[in-house]
């Protein structure tokens, strides 16, 4: 779990007598205003992500509140490390009593849906449990991005991912449709009950749920995920897509697996992994019929990813979704 950086309080500042220095810091530029009365060291700032970022923004808002504050939607998500398919916003949500009128102040949106009766502290804030988050982003974000949030929270954590360990680190379907159900009527339960039942947990990265999104967004017929192969030497290893039909195993590659950013294998170099990679490659071709792999570029345009795939023999079954109705259900 990434550390928040310190934050600096001008309340506090004003009541150690320190508030000029804390003046002459933000003169100088080594501080960077978060909100109203609260700071960040620049050095800290410059050396975050923009996941990490967005965090500390939710921190800094926390600490602004006179009532301890329960944030929900977005910011719950980048606190239990949900990946995001796009930036995240630059306002944070709260969740607030349905008797309460909907807000949006300066920097901080108030959703009235309710607080949840089962809240987490990560990090020193408040949030709603990931189960209630997956349900409310799955309520509000498109398609593709819920998708890929409650495929991610859906998935067992295992040693290397941000998660491990934590007591709220996973939820099931079921558990979620359940949720979804007690806490109806609620704004946008058909998109999230859409979204949940075709969230997986056998979808391996973001990178694989968006293009199990765009599989169907093109009518193609679902592949099976996380496919065991063996050969005369044993395990080879699991396929991220696999079409029986066609005997075909299409393969995701993204950061998740190879860059700086991957989870896993993080014992091995770069190159190493790559050599490894190319040597399973090698192996799972010797036991199928076809073998391919699409990134992220591919996956992101629909057309040149069913150019790609029609090569191989995959071509759809029902009648593709226009561009105009896939918006229409929040698919992209």
């Amino acid at each position: 779990m990434q550390n928040i950086p310190d934050l600096y309080l001008t309340k506090e500042a004003v009541r150690l007598s320190s508030d000029r220095e804390l003046r002459r810091q933000r003169q100088r530029g080594a501080l960077v205003r978060l909100g109203a009365g609260v700071y960040v060291s620049a050095v800290d700032w410059r050396s975050l992500d923009a996941d990490e970022q967005f965090r500390t923004r939710i921190a800094a808002s926390s600490l602004r509140a006179r009532i301890r504050p329960q944030f929900s939607h977005d910011s719950a998500a980048a606190m239990w490390r949900l990946p995001s398919i796009g930036p995240w916003p630059r306002t944070v949500d709260q969740l607030i009593e349905r008797a309460q009128p909907t807000s949006t102040r300066v920097g901080v949106i108030r959703h009235a849906r309710g607080r949840d009766r089962d809240p987490r502290e990560v990090d020193g804030v408040a949030v709603t449990s990931l189960a209630r988050t997956l349900v409310d982003i799955s309520c509000t974000s498109t398609f593709v991005r819920a998708v890929a949030m409650v495929d991610d929270g859906l998935r067992p954590t295992r040693p290397g991912d941000p998660r491990w360990g934590w007591v709220d680190s996973a939820t099931d379907q079921a558990q979620l449709l359940q949720l979804l159900e007690r806490l109806e009527p609620y704004a946008g339960s058909v998109r999230a009950r859409r979204v949940l039942e075709f969230a997986s947990a056998l979808s391996g990265s973001p990178g694989e749920s968006v293009a199990r999104v765009q599989f169907h967004a093109l009518g193609l017929p679902s592949p099976e995920l996380q496919v065991e192969f063996s050969d005369e030497h044993g395990l080879i290893g699991f396929a991220d897509f696999y079409w029986p039909d066609l005997d075909l195993i299409v393969e995701f590659d993204g950061k998740s697996k190879y860059g700086a950013a991957r989870r896993y294998q993080l014992g091995l170099t770069p190159q190493q992994l790559l050599q490894q990679e190319k040597a399973r490659e090698d192996r799972l071709r010797r036991v199928v019929t076809s073998f391919t792999r699409i990134d992220w570029a591919k996956t992101r345009d629909r057309r040149i990813l069913a150019e790609h795939l029609r090569r191989y023999g995959l071509s759809p079954r029902s009648r593709a979704l226009s561009g105009e109705t896939a918006r229409h259900l929040g698919i992209v």
